[in-house]
């Protein structure tokens, strides 16, 4: 039986992608591994017999999971940044304001270029971060879970 893995390890990576590396879910042990994309593609390239590459010891645990990645079919992607849709995720919270000037301004802000920044400087002058910031983490637990449902993965939190 696939191990369960724990809702708040894959949030915690959709919360902190970045475009260099890749995060997957290895359903044997139900832990989330980030690897670099670079490495994986190392990886894929490297045939049986080639040379381990020169890697810094600090590189040297993610060169073996990239490895595994490539090599065994137990590890699923996690959902990437392009699948979070944050300008959605804002909307959403700007619409959940009562107060209709709040409102106005956030939904302001996240139009035309700069939308990420200016929505950012509204929660700061509202004081609305600590608002922000939950609201978003649970919306990206509910991204998690479909993604555990859609893809049959056992989760708890």
């Amino acid at each position: 039986m696939p191990a369960a893995v724990l809702l708040t390890d894959i949030v915690n990576e959709l919360e902190m992608q970045f475009d260099e590396q890749s995060s997957f879910l290895d359903l044997d042990t139900g832990q989330v591994e980030t690897v670099s994309r670079d490495l994986l593609r190392e990886a894929e390239e490297a045939e049986d017999g080639d040379p381990e590459p020169s890697l810094p010891a600090w590189q040297k645990e993610q060169w073996e999971v990239a490895k595994r990645i490539v090599s065994t079919d137990r590890f699923v992607p996690l959902p990437r940044k392009f699948d979070v849709n944050d300008w959605e995720i804002m909307h959403d919270f700007a619409r959940s304001i009562r107060s209709e000037k709040i409102r106005e301004d956030l939904l302001d802000a996240i139009h035309g270029a700069g939308a990420f920044r200016h929505f950012k400087h509204m929660l700061g002058i509202h004081r609305l971060e600590p608002r922000w910031h939950a609201f978003r983490t649970e919306a990206l637990r509910q991204i998690a879970i479909d993604w555990c449902d859609e893809n049959d993965i056992v989760w708890r939190s």
